[in-house]
């Protein structure tokens, strides 16, 4: 507004020095000097309706009372600029009262508070109007880095607050949705059990008892989802008062902790990281060992078992060979029968030998484990028939107590 003002000063100072010779001078411009000199004018209107954007804005941050007679020097200007013969006394009694603004404004406690610039100009022994004490480029850059900073703040704690309510809002608007829905739900399940199923076609009414039980369970299935609600809501409580010792603690630790303390720290969790290694590596070790001998292990199994079942193919072999033995002092005449026949199954034998191979022990663990399954699976099917027949049982009981 200042600006304003001096402004205002500056071009009426102009007309009454120039006089008639400016209007000869601006009737002799071209058309593309007075266009360039309009748009010279318009940029200057928007760079000082800025300034005294900026002005009043710090004014009213300082000092809002400073405030109470600029509307009335700004009227008093516009008289001015109309009616150029008001005397210069009000100029001069007016001058005083901005310069006085000008210095609170620039006293501020900003980071310009230490620069004042004051400039006078006399003319003939009069006071000029607009040309007191005067703001400097740097003070104004200086005004308007703070005024830019205030509204950054602002905006920042606007949209912190529009966070929130957006937040609030949209949590609001989702428990709207699950409590439109619940009541939807309960709408249809009430008018399928109540009113379709319920409706009695002989006596053309719906009977009270089925009003008082489809009532009864709604209270029992609240009942049950209050009590869900108080033991989640206790849990919460429970971890938001731990959650808030642990902030509470850090806090503390954040006061007393020093640099130190986190290096002394850091070289141990290194420690800590150093022995892990070593005994990670040692676990390696000991687990390739652990698989060498497993495999050396089976290799021997598998070794003895062949060994078993060769031994036993000899015992039945040395059996038979005796029976054979003693059936052959009886049997004279068909020893040559007897003798192809032992032939052919020595020769059995051997293919059986040849091709016999020792079951694997991971098929028998896993038919194992499939049998454990099936009778586990067994089990949970004979509960399921015996929860169902005592439900069967309770519900024929109710039957007949209604009955009865």
């Amino acid at each position: 507004m200042m600006a304003r003002m001096s402004v205002c000063h500056s071009s009426r100072s102009i007309i009454s020095h120039r006089g008639f010779n400016y209007m000869n001078e601006a009737e002799e411009l071209t058309d593309a000097d007075l266009i360039k000199a309009v748009n010279e004018l318009k940029q200057q209107i928007k760079i000082t309706n800025l300034e005294n954007d900026i002005l009043e804005r710090t004014i009213m941050r300082l000092d809002p009372t400073l405030m109470n007679n600029i509307q009335q020097a700004i009227d008093y200007a516009s008289k001015l600029a109309s009616s150029p013969s008001i005397g210069g006394s009000f100029m001069r009694s007016q001058t005083s009262k901005f310069d006085f603004s000008q210095s609170k404004i620039l006293s501020s406690p900003s980071r310009a508070s230490t620069r004042r610039v004051e400039s006078s100009a006399k003319i003939g022994g009069t006071t000029v109007f607009g040309t007191g004490t005067r703001i400097n480029v740097m003070a104004r850059s200086e005004l308007v880095n703070t005024e830019m900073e205030t509204l950054m703040q602002k905006l920042l704690n606007t949209r912190k607050k529009a966070a929130k309510q957006h937040a609030m809002l949209k949590a609001q608007l989702e428990e709207i949705e699950l409590r439109v829905e619940d009541i939807e739900k309960a709408s249809a399940a009430f008018n399928q059990e109540v009113i379709v199923d319920g409706w009695d076609k002989l006596a053309q009414r719906i009977p009270a008892e089925i009003w008082i039980r489809y009532m009864t369970e709604c209270m029992k299935i609240s009942d049950s989802q209050i009590g869900k609600l108080r033991l989640r809501t206790s849990t919460l409580n429970t971890q938001y008062a731990k959650f808030k010792g642990q902030i509470k603690v850090k806090a503390e630790l954040n006061d007393k902790l020093r640099p130190v303390d986190f290096d002394k720290i850091k070289i141990e969790n290194q420690e800590a990281l150093a022995i892990i290694d070593q005994k990670s590596n040692q676990l390696e070790e000991l687990k390739k060992m652990t698989g060498e001998a497993n495999l050396n292990l089976t290799v021997h199994k598998k070794a003895m078992w062949a060994q078993n079942s060769y031994l036993a193919t000899l015992i039945d072999t040395i059996k038979t060979k005796e029976r054979q033995a003693k059936v052959i002092d009886k049997e004279r005449d068909v020893i040559q029968v007897q003798a192809d026949d032992l032939a052919a199954r020595l020769t059995e034998v051997k293919k059986v030998r040849i091709a016999y191979e020792v079951p694997d022990i991971m098929d028998y663990v896993a038919v194992k484990a499939a049998l454990g399954d099936l009778q586990k699976g067994t089990k949970l099917l004979e509960n399921r028939l015996r929860i169902q027949h005592i439900a069967l049982n309770s519900l024929q009981s109710k039957l007949r107590i209604m009955n009865a």
